[in-house]
């Protein structure tokens, strides 16, 4: 069957690139903010017009949990109703959008001042470092009181200070993890892979199934293809390695992320992912995965929900198990790194008319929807407020099993990179599941976007 191949063409380097990129962001921002003036009247409004007569103001808050099946955004609605009751005199209007549109809505409206948000969800790390350096977003500092700082886990902080200070609190954390349907295994001979070599051997047995892909990609989506070089570049390379690199205390070019992405080619041509994996996005893999098409698929601890809530889900839930990455044994990574962290939250807009009652309620709403978030299985929450465990399923028990144990988290690079580069990457790695990968040119890419050379 002929493979699909959603890189540039011409490898013409990444000046070309570079400048393909800031075109394409300008034309996106001039026709989203065009939409934004049309559609979306009450979001170019100034928020000063937020408050009544009798001194009641409304915060606009944006969040991109926009589905209705969605836990989380149930959650954050009955959070919203239980704040208006406790302040009378402060209303919340809410305005969602699904991820990708919401992140390009986002990017329009601040590109100038947002005057219709009060108070938005945004990631952390490199992902808010632009807005941070352009003075878009409010440091909370003034707002934290001691009980707050004592009520936040320790070192879930880090993907939201920028140079001393503090621009936003915590929500929930995710696991990077390995769902195994051990149905599959069984049928096709093969063992759960705690190793690299277990897992070649894994796909090469369950590649011979009828029907089923060793591994669903979802490589459609260049956050998918990432996440399958990732979690190898964490074994090659270490977390301590790789965070020095996303964090620019040292140059991208340890021979790890060669061996990495040689793997990734590997495991494409042995048939791991599938005759085409790039013609399958994010949702195409999930649906595989959880319809028995598919044995393996490393994603977010956040996963586990939909193997026990998707109705159109057909694997048993007891067929799934929860693993770590696979270790590579002469690699520089240690068994207790693993991917994830504390990176998502609601920021505030500097250019808010209300200040203190944003930074409170953006306070509130983190906290609150930290605890959902453990509470629904969706993630583990950055606070030590009391949460209800009865109703978490058997498969984020596993996971919280393997967090547990784990020591130094990395985050996904293309929240931990700025923009450019991290568009760059999440392209870049598309091309490794595609015929005729070229490895080389991949490491000059990223050395070029990363390193800036």
């Amino acid at each position: 069957m002929n493979k699909v191949y959603f890189g540039y063409k011409n490898r013409g380097g990444y000046t070309m690139r570079k400048r393909f990129f800031k075109k394409a962001l300008a034309l996106t921002l001039a026709s989203t903010m065009a939409f934004s003036m049309v559609g979306c009247g009450s979001s170019s409004k100034d928020s000063s017009e937020g408050k009544s007569d009798d001194g009641t103001i409304t915060l606009n808050v944006w969040h991109q949990w926009s589905n209705d099946t969605n836990e989380l955004k149930g959650r954050y609605e009955e959070a919203v109703k239980a704040y208006e009751k406790e302040n009378p005199k402060v209303k919340i209007k809410t305005e969602t959008l699904d991820t990708e549109a919401y992140k390009t809505k986002i990017n329009a409206e601040f590109a100038g001042d947002a005057n219709g948000i009060d108070v938005f969800y945004w990631w952390g790390a490199g992902t808010a470092k632009k807005l941070v350096d352009a003075g878009k977003v409010m440091p909370l500092d003034d707002y934290i009181t001691d009980e707050v700082k004592s009520n936040m886990m320790e070192g879930s902080t880090s993907a939201f200070e920028y140079d001393g200070k503090l621009y936003s609190v915590p929500m929930f954390s995710w696991y990077m993890t390995l769902f195994c349907n051990k149905a599959l295994f069984e049928k096709a001979g093969a063992k759960l892979p705690n190793t690299y070599d277990e897992l070649v051997d894994a796909v090469k047995k369950l590649e011979k199934l009828k029907g089923v892909t060793p591994m669903a990609a979802g490589a459609k989506d260049g956050w998918n293809a990432a996440f399958v070089y990732q979690a190898l570049a964490l074994r090659e390379v270490g977390a301590t390695g790789v965070n020095d690199m996303l964090s620019e205390k040292k140059e991208f070019g340890d021979e790890g992320y060669t061996k990495a992405a040689e793997k990734v080619k590997d495991l494409y041509e042995m048939g791991a992912f599938g005759d085409n994996p790039l013609e399958q996005g994010n949702d195409d893999a999930n649906a595989a995965f959880e319809n028995g098409k598919a044995a393996m698929r490393i994603m977010g601890s956040w996963f586990a929900n939909n193997v026990y809530t998707d109705k159109a889900a057909t694997i048993k839930p007891e067929d799934v198990v929860a693993l770590k990455i696979p270790t590579i044994s002469d690699g520089k990574g240690e068994a207790t790194d693993y991917c994830g962290g504390f990176v998502e939250s609601f920021w505030v807009n500097n250019n808010t008319k209300y200040k203190e009652e944003a930074a409170k309620f953006a306070i509130y709403i983190n906290e609150k929807m930290g605890v959902a978030s453990y509470e629904t299985g969706s993630g583990f929450s950055g606070w030590k407020t009391k949460a209800d465990e009865s109703k978490l399923n058997p498969l984020f028990i596993q996971i919280k099993d393997l967090l547990s144990k784990g020591k130094q988290g990395v985050l996904a690079w293309d929240t931990s990179l700025e923009a450019e580069p991290a568009a760059v990457h999440n392209e870049q790695v598309q091309t490794l599941f595609a015929d005729g990968a070229d490895v080389k040119a991949f490491i000059e890419e990223h050395k070029a976007a990363i390193n800036g050379k």
